[in-house]
Parts: C-alpha cells; structure tokens; sequence
C-alpha cells in the first residue's frame, strides 16, 4: 500500500508498458499441370518462419512510496519476457490429383507432408514434429 501525491491510500497495482514484436515472413507457390483433357495434378510449397518476442520487463521502483511492508511482495520480472518468445518454422508439401471418370464422377487424390520446427518451447511445448497425411474418394457432382 502506498500514497499518492494527493494523499489517497492505494492497494493497488503498478504497471509498465512494455513492446511486443512479431515477424513472420512466407512463401507460397502453386502449379496446377493439365497432362490430359480428363486430368488435372496440382501441387503446393509453402514455407513459413514466424518469430515473436517481448521487450525486457522493468518495473518502477516504489519502495520509496510504501507506507507498510511488502517484503512478502516479489516485484522482480527478470525473465517474464523469455516466457512469451515464439520461434518457429513449418514447410508444407503437397500433390494432388483430379480424374475425370464419367460426367459428374471424379476419382481425386490428395497427398500432404508438413514439417514443424518449434525453436521456442516455453509456452505449450516443444510443439515439433512432421504431419503425412494421403485422401483419396470420389467426387460426385448432380
């Protein structure tokens, strides 16, 4: 608890304002190939890198303002703004493939490879790993 200049009593809170940034740069290209009137193959690369970060933390100094004790307070922030980095990277690969079978009916399938690199774990988690997935059906259309 403190005083302020116009002598009211607080048990309030002290703030500072601090800076977060983020940066995230991509890259993104798309082929489609028509081999064949009844035939359509697409494919995708798509790269993204995302980096976010706050500014250090540096809280004022208010014990010159206290009335009472608060030893039992810890106004010490050293390393809050290490907890909130995000760092991370995910390439994407991907095929697919349409064929005309009868009017209306299409065989289509899907190949996809997704690689994430997380290179800051401290929120949820070494979040790093690599996704393989392959669809295939039929489209009908009436």
């Amino acid at each position: 608890m403190f005083t302020d200049a116009g002598g009211v009593l607080h048990f309030g809170s002290e703030y500072v304002m601090t800076d977060y940034t983020s940066d995230a740069h991509n890259i993104y290209v798309n082929a489609t190939f028509l081999p064949m009137e009844k035939l359509r193959m697409t494919t995708t690369v798509s790269y993204n890198m995302s980096k976010g970060e706050m500014d250090q933390v540096t809280m004022p100094d208010i014990t010159g303002r206290l009335d009472g004790n608060l030893s039992h307070q810890d106004f010490s922030f050293d390393e809050m703004h290490e907890y909130s980095n995000l760092e991370y990277s995910i390439i994407r690969l991907s095929a697919s493939l349409e064929y005309l079978l009868a009017q209306g009916v299409t065989f289509t399938a899907d190949v996809d490879y997704a690689d994430l690199t997380d290179d800051q774990g401290y929120v949820y988690g070494d979040e790093s790993g690599s996704m393989f997935m392959v669809r295939t059906g039929f489209r009908f259309e009436f």
